[in-house]
């Protein structure tokens, strides 16, 4: 027993010291940076130079949740964050249904695909290039294809024989709807790539007898497979969050940073154009912390939800409450 608790050790010693340089990584290079930022949202910093330390609004006589109040306040501020959510909410949801359907036909057993892992690293490449390189790509295609003969004869086909109107076209040439095409292109792939690992690990044997059981695809997916997956589903969901939240080069490459109804201006856009007009570090603390929580608390929202295994956890409020009761009857006899 002893031996085997030193083997154990030594195993364990191993993981500690590879574990290491990113725990010391993470401390100096984040954690450090983020907990200056964590200061820099209750202090004045407008009238400090860059040597000066940073001082507190209480000091100054100031309430302390005075950045958090001038950031709301801004009407570019509140527009930033409906058009952050719109794009987020738009290209997530056709995302995960083209991402999960297609890793759910490249993992089925039933239908064999043939070169699933040159398809793997093509659905994937999309996620190597930037978002302005696949804007400049997708907007030249289409801007193409508008000026092309074909869209003309589309066009006029579909006004005379459909009773359509130039009217129901122009979302489809908006800026919006490019911002949402190439943002599902751009991050569908390494969606793919999560489901695909998620599906993998479920253990064959639970497939086989849902087969032998009859059991349809679509039931198999819905009542197998994301059950089987939850935490990496979790893991996915919160990718998401964070990339829709902090989404900033797709907007600004298509959209118009210039314009003064800010139509296509995001929460990362609002932070970088905020910074850059001069010492307003205190707002940029407020605006990260507001951010941070956001996606805390979406995040947190989609477990307890539609992610949490609602029956495991009412199972373990059964057990508290009967351990509770053990302990109160014990407490009682011993009285």
């Amino acid at each position: 027993m002893g031996k085997k608790k030193s083997l154990e050790r030594h195993y364990n010693k191993w993981g500690y010291i590879f574990a290491l340089p990113f725990v010391v990584a993470f401390l100096i290079f984040h954690f450090w940076p983020m907990s200056n930022t964590i200061l820099f949202a209750f202090c004045d910093l407008q009238h400090v130079t860059e040597t000066d330390d940073a001082v507190l609004l209480t000091s100054h006589g100031l309430p302390w949740y005075k950045n958090f109040a001038d950031l709301i306040k801004t009407t570019s501020f509140s527009i930033a964050i409906k058009n952050t959510f719109k794009f987020w909410i738009l290209y997530t949801i056709p995302e995960f249904i083209l991402a999960f359907w297609l890793a759910a036909t490249m993992t089925d057993r039933r239908l064999k695909i043939k070169g699933r892992a040159l398809f793997k690293t093509g659905f994937f490449f999309s996620k190597l290039l930037s978002g302005s390189m696949l804007g400049g790509i997708i907007s030249s295609g289409i801007i193409g294809f508008v000026s092309s003969t074909v869209y003309y004869i589309l066009l006029a086909a579909a006004l005379n024989g459909f009773g359509v109107t130039e009217k129901d076209f122009q979302f489809f040439l908006s800026e919006h709807f490019l911002i949402i095409l190439v943002s599902i292109f751009m991050h569908f792939g390494i969606t793919f790539i999560y489901a695909v690992a998620g599906m993998t690990s479920v253990p064959v044997e639970i497939y086989e007898a849902a087969e032998m059981d009859g059991s349809s695809r679509l039931n198999t997916f819905f009542r197998i497979t994301l059950p089987c997956m939850r935490p990496l589903l979790f893991f996915i969901v919160v990718v998401s969050v964070v990339d829709g939240l902090t989404m900033s080069d797709v907007p600004a490459y298509i959209g118009n940073m210039n314009d003064v109804t800010n139509k296509s201006l995001t929460m990362m856009n609002y932070l970088g154009s905020m910074l850059g007009l001069g010492r307003l570090w205190g707002k940029g603390g407020a605006f990260c912390l507001i951010l941070l929580a956001m996606s805390a608390a979406i995040s947190g929202l989609i477990y307890f939800f539609l992610i949490r295994d609602k029956y495991d956890a009412r199972l373990k409020r059964m057990m508290r409450k009967k351990k509770r009761q053990e302990r109160l009857l014990l407490e009682a006899r011993e009285n």
